[in-house]
């Protein structure tokens, strides 16, 4: 799975040339059919560095000789997602796993395609779940596609043993007498407590003021809503305490969440905050005719691409199905539109999707039936109205 670091990474990349291949695979069961499919999409993209870039065959052949190495790796195909990227330049080999389930691209060009995973980084579905019990605090990050935990080691305390600990005589024991970090018993020792188990209340207070000063720091000017999961009795005590400005309050994860898979706690999650980006999403479409008007939107690809690449775009959509090839002219702020076999073309939804996302905007790469605008396969809510020297050469 990857994440911003690496996105980043690739973003920024400029190659002589390189190649991105994308393939739907298998969870299970299908690795010899995902592995015929990948073996294939190599094929293609060795013809097309051939044609586009007047390589050998042999000389292709050199430059993908890495990523052919997967072809016969078994046990790498029986350990698939819903589909897998696979990014090739000078020195660089890197794939991914990823749980969605890509349209087959081979992608052959001087940057690195990544339109169809910026929906599992970027904000249009992002949230955070902290999950809290008295024996654990964990925080994650999460998309509809994906959930990953964050290291939280020296920032939020680790069970509710280790924040009380810090009110007792000693630095050395918890309230079970354990070393810090350790688990409680199931019979507690309260120091400067008097072992009152009326006083458990004021305990979880102090507990998740702890664990909210540790979270809002981290979450900091964050805007994804964050949603809370565990016990019953701890969610309204950290409601009260919590400091971040994006709490989700219209629902929770219920239960015990310590040894929940990944997987399920995704879905346990989803179920319960899903809605809410839905409800953004048509909130979104709305904005996009009310804005439309004032010129504040628009399909034009013409005007979208350039938009992108400025930071003008709050939400983009595009057709997932649909591609346009061109390239961008900085000195006229305009593009040019051309076809695949032209050697200095670019794929400009992908374009559009990297920079506007990059810049802080929502980006659905949707079927196109869920675009507010049909007219082409792109349109975008702007930040403000786009310069009317906007060209196309």
């Amino acid at each position: 799975m990857i994440n911003q670091t690496q996105f980043n990474s690739l973003a920024a990349a400029r190659n002589p040339y390189s190649v991105s291949i994308y393939i739907p695979t298998y969870r299970v069961g299908r690795a010899q059919e995902d592995q015929i499919r990948y073996k294939n999409a190599l094929q293609k993209a060795n013809h097309k560095l051939r044609d586009r870039y007047d390589l050998s065959e042999q000389e292709a052949d050199k430059f993908l000789s890495e990523a052919r190495t997967l072809t016969d790796n078994l046990e790498f195909w029986q350990n698939q997602s819903d589909g897998l990227a696979v990014f090739v330049a000078a020195d660089r080999f890197e794939y991914y796993t990823c749980p969605v389930d890509f349209e087959p691209m081979i992608y052959v060009s001087p940057e690195f395609y990544l339109r169809p995973i910026v929906p599992l980084l970027g904000d249009a579905d992002r949230f955070h779940l902290l999950a809290l019990s008295k024996g654990a605090v964990q925080l994650y990050t999460a998309t509809r596609y994906a959930i990953t935990e964050v290291d939280t080691k020296g920032l939020v305390p680790v069970n509710m043993d280790a924040a009380l600990m810090q009110d007792t005589p000693t630095n050395d024991l918890s309230r079970s007498g354990g070393a810090e970090g350790q688990r409680g018993s199931n019979s507690p020792v309260y120091f400067g407590r008097g072992g009152d188990p009326s006083l458990d209340v004021e305990d979880f207070k102090v507990y998740l003021d702890r664990v909210n000063e540790g979270v809002s720091d981290y979450l900091c000017d964050d805007k994804a809503p964050l949603l809370l999961g565990g016990s019953e009795e701890l969610i309204p005590i950290y409601q009260k305490a919590n400091s971040y400005a994006h709490l989700y309050t219209d629902g929770h994860v219920s239960g015990n969440l310590e040894e929940v898979k990944p997987g399920l706690l995704h879905e346990k999650a989803w179920s319960v905050i899903g809605g809410h980006f839905d409800e953004q999403a048509d909130r979104d479409r709305k904005l996009y005719g009310d804005n439309k008007v004032n010129g504040e939107a628009g399909h034009e690809l013409e005007e979208v691409v350039p938009a992108s690449i400025n930071g003008r775009v709050a939400a983009l959509w595009m057709d997932r199905n649909a591609y346009a090839y061109g390239t961008y002219h900085q000195e006229t702020n305009g593009i040019e539109v051309m076809t695949d076999e032209d050697k200095n073309a670019t794929e400009l939804y992908n374009l559009a999707a990297v920079n506007a996302f990059l810049s802080g905007a929502r980006v659905y790469n949707t079927d196109k039936e869920q675009l507010p605008d049909d007219a082409t396969g792109i349109c975008a809510i702007y930040r403000y109205a786009v310069d009317a020297d906007t060209t196309n050469q």
